[in-house]
């Protein structure tokens, strides 16, 4: 893992804690250069097709058309809600943050 992906993660454990304490059913930390999983709180099969579908796939799909409408803009936030659970998906440039409510 990347050292300042790790230290972004220990900067912000509190976050992290309070995120994980409300009506959360667990988080996935992902390095976007690589797409390994960075920290979680699912068994790694679960994270890894989080990581997969949301953060690779998805989020990727959803960029390429925010540019294709404005080369200058990018994606700060993408909320999925789907009939079970609503993914809360956070690309930065190095790490994306993924929260499953």
């Amino acid at each position: 893992m990347n050292r300042t992906l790790e230290d972004v993660i220990h900067k912000n454990i509190a976050n992290t804690e309070r995120i994980t304490a409300e009506n959360t059913l667990g988080y996935v930390v992902s390095d976007n250069i690589t797409g390994n999983v960075a920290a979680t709180s699912f068994d790694n099969t679960s994270a890894q097709g989080i990581v997969k579908h949301m953060n690779i796939l998805l989020a990727g799909l959803v960029q390429s058309a925010i540019r294709d409408i404005d080369p200058s803009n990018s994606v700060c936030y993408l909320r999925v809600l789907t009939r079970k659970f609503e993914y809360l998906v956070a690309p930065e440039e190095l790490f994306t943050i993924t929260v499953l409510q």
